[in-house]
């Protein structure tokens, strides 16, 4: 009899345990970076990913202050367009928050009427989708007078760099019919609208990730990386750590010269294309968040990226946004949150100062 009584004890007690377990992580780890769906609060894809609660950014999931906003294609009803933009996360809004889309400071502040297109199928790259639009006499059709072409940094030379169709063209003219029937693949609703309940597996990934940190410290973590830097740049309670993308650093051996002249051919050749309609072309690479922020690093053993430096001394028929360059000048004034500490993505910050800065300004007003 003692022997069962024994036996029921352990498993009362490695119950109570492991509920223990459960019921602290959930609340300390996983409903803070998940959280309830109802309350309208976003935490950045690094947040979620890590469960390091010391270097979330909690924010609503959609904020606007403008009267005036850009026009995604879904909801595009015909008429004159000034500038289109077709690009990755960041032409979606997935930073999430205070006036997530760039393109509603390019409505808002030179008044442009702006519509955000997806890649066509069909079509292998953004350049493909856009000569394509063009040779079909589209582009021309609804009056565009500007392009933008906008990639995160580490995507750049793999999405560009392809071998592109110049002659491309379509007989069907219904682009509105095609664009529609696209997979939206950035679309708000895509994150989860299912609260998570007090015992999941996710709990153990918490407890994988903050045990981790807490041994080793600083360094990789297979999908991401966490460093400190020199000085505060970030409104989280570890306001001088930074946490990037993994990709940030594997994608930097594409980074040759021979992928950045390719890059650049391609763009110029498209430009030619788009010339002749009178459309000027937009190159806006996203710079990655550890290129930003690498010389400010405490660890220098990570190699060091040359993207924007090597596409700054090529020739170019296009307009090329260096947004390293110009958010290089607000760090260097100490400006914090410029990315969302717990994001690979830039905050309403970059956008507005990106798209307000005189090379942008002079763009779009010649």
């Amino acid at each position: 009899m003692d022997k069962y009584r024994k036996i029921t004890y352990f498993w009362i007690i490695a119950l109570l345990i492991l509920l223990l377990f459960h019921i602290t992580t959930y609340f300390v780890y996983t409903s803070v970076v998940y959280p309830n769906p109802d309350d309208n609060k976003y935490i950045g894809d690094l947040g979620r990913t890590s469960y390091m609660v010391d270097i979330l950014h909690e924010r609503p999931i959609n904020k606007q202050t403008f009267t005036k906003s850009y026009i995604d294609f879904k909801d595009y009803n015909g008429g004159k367009v000034d500038l289109v933009t077709i690009g990755d996360s960041f032409s979606q809004g997935m930073g999430f928050g205070l006036n997530r889309f760039y393109q509603d400071y390019i409505v808002n502040e030179y008044n442009l009427k702006v519509l955000n297109i997806q890649q066509l199928s069909g079509t292998d790259n953004y350049i493909e989708t856009i000569v394509l639009l063009a040779n079909s006499n589209y582009l021309k059709t609804i009056g565009v007078k500007y392009i933008l072409i906008e990639s995160v940094q580490r995507e750049a030379l793999e999405r560009l760099t392809k071998r592109v169709n110049f002659f491309k063209i379509s007989k069907n003219e219904n682009f509105t019919s095609l664009i529609n029937n696209q997979k939206e693949i950035y679309n708000i609703n895509s994150l989860s609208e299912n609260k998570i309940t007090m015992i999941n597996n996710l709990n153990f990934n918490a407890l994988k990730y903050n045990l981790k940190y807490f041994f080793s410290g600083y360094g990789s973590f297979g999908s991401f990386y966490r460093e400190k830097l020199n000085q505060k740049f970030f409104t989280a309670k570890s306001s001088s750590d930074i946490m990037f993308y993994a990709d940030d650093i594997n994608k930097l051996s594409l980074e040759n010269v021979e992928n950045i002249k390719l890059l650049n051919y391609n763009l110029n050749r498209l430009s030619d294309i788009l010339e002749k309609q009178n459309i000027k072309l937009i190159f806006m690479p996203a710079v990655d968040k550890y290129n930003l922020y690498r010389k400010y690093i405490i660890n220098q053993e990570y190699p060091k990226s040359l993207f924007f430096e090597d596409l700054r001394s090529l020739s170019k028929k296009y307009y090329f946004i260096d947004t390293k360059e110009i958010l290089e000048k607000e760090l260097k004034k100490g400006v914090i949150d410029l990315f969302y500490s717990d994001d690979t993505h830039w905050s309403y910050k970059a956008s507005e100062i990106i798209i307000q800065d005189d090379l942008f300004r002079s763009i779009v007003q010649d």
